[in-house]
């Protein structure tokens, strides 16, 4: 599983959130929405 990462979206912050409190090692990519 890997999570595509916006800084900026409310969605992606809540699985940050699930992924740190359950000490899950998910690897993330960042997206450049620019």
């Amino acid at each position: 599983m890997k999570l595509y990462d916006l800084p900026a979206s409310p969605n992606a912050r809540r699985v940050r959130i699930f992924i740190a409190e359950k000490n899950l090692d998910i690897p993330t990519q960042p997206v450049d929405m620019t």
